[in-house]
């Protein structure tokens, strides 16, 4: 898997950041504008969701790491061996980061 891919990728993920940045700030600058505290919106959803993201990164990290022993190994085609290991460990990050948020009662989640 060489930086044909990667590079692209890369730069599409930069681009989706900072338009989800620019739009956060606007809406942020609106509330402002209308004399409400933004801080006052927050849900306290934003660690829930910072511990589903990282739990997919790391079901990613772990995805190519294992793709690549495959692949390496001969176990698995180069291209099944990346797309299997990355959707397999995405989608157990996924199971696991809704088990541990229904843990967390709905009091306790906040920033």
């Amino acid at each position: 898997m060489n930086g044909e891919i990667l590079i692209p990728l890369g730069f599409f993920a930069m681009v989706v950041a900072i338009v989800y940045l620019a739009l956060r700030q606007r809406e942020r600058m609106k509330m402002i504008n209308q004399g409400m505290d933004p801080a006052a919106s927050n849900t306290g959803l934003e660690s829930t969701l910072q511990l589903r993201l990282g739990l997919i990164f790391i079901g990613i990290a772990v995805g190519f790491l294992l793709g690549d022993i495959f692949s390496s190994l001969h176990w698995l085609k180069e291209w099944v061996a990346y797309i299997s290991m990355v959707t397999i460990f995405t989608g157990i990050a996924l199971i696991v980061s809704y088990y541990l948020i229904n843990k967390i009662p709905p009091r306790d989640r906040k920033e």
